[in-house]
């Protein structure tokens, strides 16, 4: 078999979207662990902080943070490698990204520093990786329609 795949092997979307989330979260992990995430929750705390109000003094339970982001990591390139088109794709990626920074003010008025600086690695990542993936695959999605036989 040569180098390039056949037009009629479809590509696996579910090894890719695997591929993808488990890339994001291995991304998100390393830089938690380097603390270069700190650095980020930093900067967001600073931008969601209303002038006069104090800052928030709880943390959200590291769980429930990491079960949303590997959601996140999974569930994004699932969606974008199945919904056809570009333009369809960069806005899921674009709404998800502007979902996930909402968290941050949310988080503020819950009292809660808005540590949302791995959701957001991982959105930008998973995504950015199925992008990849949908500009060197044909999608099933993406793929012309086959006509019957009649």
């Amino acid at each position: 078999m040569s180098g390039k795949a056949k037009a009629k092997d479809a590509p696996h979307i579910g090894l890719a979207v695997f591929a993808t989330g488990v890339m994001a979260l291995a991304l998100a992990v390393g830089l938690g662990f380097l603390k270069l995430v700190v650095t980020v929750d930093g900067f967001f705390a600073a931008v969601f902080l209303p002038k006069g109000m104090p800052p928030a003094s709880h943390s959200l339970n590291p769980a429930m943070l990491w079960t949303a982001t590997a959601l996140l990591a999974f569930a994004l390139p699932a969606v974008m490698l199945n919904v056809p088109g570009t333009w369809r794709r960069m806005v899921v990626w674009c709404a998800t990204l502007l979902l996930t920074l909402s968290w941050g003010p949310v988080m503020l008025l819950a009292s809660l520093r808005p540590e949302i600086g791995v959701a957001v690695v991982a959105v930008v990542w998973s995504a950015f990786c199925a992008m990849i993936h949908a500009t060197n695959h044909v999608l099933p999605v993406d793929a012309p329609a086959k006509k019957a036989n009649t």
